[in-house]
């Protein structure tokens, strides 16, 4: 059973790293709308409600790492707002219907408007000084939405690489060549 969940934690994490690089040579969002959108927050959202608080707690310390590599932020700037992100929503996780896709996407853009904030109120406290305008809630507005709707494209994507790595029992199991030459169909 272990061995199911480190396939998942492995798809999920390759997801991360993948969408880590195509927000950062992908441009035509960030040309279109004046604003790239962040992959980790919906990838934080379906870890937190399919997978188990292990691949949370990777996901969000990888993820941060991978994204500060590739970026000016300070190194793993992320990591506290997306474990943050991921936990409320595994705090209350039997308050969700995860099959509908209303809630996933106002879970996306919930968490895709959260993470920006605090990694702002973080960079704040720590004595950076970011250039903020007004422009800047343009492109917190675009980021949130379009987490929202990256949520909404990741859930059935996740969902079927999960199935494609995992092994789903075949029902009635295997039938032996006597069983079928004698008749004994069910």
């Amino acid at each position: 059973m272990s061995t199911l969940f480190n396939f998942h934690a492995l798809v999920i994490l390759l997801a991360a790293l993948v969408g880590v690089f195509l927000e950062s040579t992908f441009t035509l969002p960030r040309e279109l709308l004046g604003a790239q959108i962040n992959p980790l927050p919906a990838l934080v959202i379906y870890t937190a409600l399919q997978s188990n608080l292990t691949t949370l707690t990777l996901l969000a310390i990888l993820g941060a790492i991978w994204q500060s590599t590739l970026s000016a932020d300070p190194l793993g700037i992320a990591m506290a707002p997306l474990f943050f992100a991921g936990m409320l929503v595994v705090w209350n996780r039997s308050h969700f219907v995860r099959q509908q896709w209303f809630a996933r996407f106002v879970l996306g853009t919930a968490a895709s408007a959260l993470v920006p904030m605090l990694v702002l109120f973080l960079l704040i406290t720590l004595g950076h000084e970011p250039l903020l305008n007004w422009f800047s809630l343009w492109q917190w507005l675009v980021t949130a939405v379009g987490g929202g709707l990256l949520t909404l494209a990741l859930f059935p994507l996740l969902d079927w690489a999960k199935g494609a790595v995992t092994y789903r029992a075949v029902q009635g199991g295997y039938r032996f060549a006597h069983e079928r030459a004698s008749g004994d169909e069910p």
